[in-house]
């Protein structure tokens, strides 16, 4: 069986002059069943070019802020940097994929991303606007807080609904709900932690890691091979 074409946007370090991408995205994808398709942003008005290739997209994480302009607000001293090249590109992909109603699937400021293509808002730093940091001091790959799924959601068919321990290295958060999503999942300290749009095949947004735990926790792994299964049967 053919694998489904994963697209995944890639970040890109001006200090070398590179495109790049963490391991664990691609070694995720593929250990799901999809083949992952690196996608360069340095032209935004190539990206529906980019996403004809693709079977699904994966909108990944970064060190890096979108823009508050593009939720209509003035940036706050706690908003950190933005990469407006990579933004513009994945705001097109994320656009297009949904219009299209191929799966979708939004990690950290991925998820955050999608959001905002939605028109909804984020918390620009969730230590200014709540109170509460999740920046885990420990690696990646160690899970730091439980979040609580909301039942009947595509994330708790895939994930199960019980409490899922997750990872947490993010400053930002989902704020204002973008229009027709729903939340699928909430920390303990009412951060939202998931949300979906549930009129869509395959449209999930994750603010933690799924792809740093999946090698080791089945239910984390659930996640992508949800997005590898949705592209296969958008294909069929």
């Amino acid at each position: 069986m053919t694998r489904p074409r994963i697209g995944i946007p890639l970040d890109f370090d001006d200090g070398c002059g590179r495109y790049e991408l963490p391991q664990a995205y691609a070694d995720a994808v593929r250990d799901a069943g999809g083949l992952p398709l690196l996608l360069p942003h340095g032209d935004a008005a190539i990206a529906t070019d980019y996403l004809s290739l693709c079977d699904a997209l994966l909108v990944a994480g970064g060190a890096f802020d979108i823009p508050p302009e593009r939720y209509g607000e003035l940036r706050r001293p706690g908003c950190g940097p933005s990469r407006t090249g990579r933004t513009a590109f994945e705001v097109d992909l994320a656009e297009a994929a949904l219009s299209a109603g191929m799966p979708v699937l939004g990690i950290c400021g991925g998820m955050q991303l999608v959001n905002v293509v939605r028109g909804g808002s984020l918390h620009q730093h969730l230590p200014d606007d709540l109170g509460v940091s999740h920046e885990q001091e420990e690696p990646k790959d160690a899970q730091s807080h439980d979040v609580r799924m909301v039942p009947g959601t595509l994330l708790a068919r895939l994930c199960g609904p019980e409490p899922l321990a997750v990872n947490s290295t993010h400053h930002q958060a989902v704020n204002r709900i973008g229009e027709g999503m729903l939340v699928s999942a909430w920390a303990p300290d009412g951060v939202i932690e998931a949300i979906e749009l549930p009129d869509h095949p395959f449209a999930l947004g994750v603010q933690w890691h799924p792809e740093a735990l999946a090698g080791r926790e089945p239910r984390h792994r659930a996640i992508l091979r949800g997005l590898v299964g949705a592209a296969l049967e958008r294909g069929r």
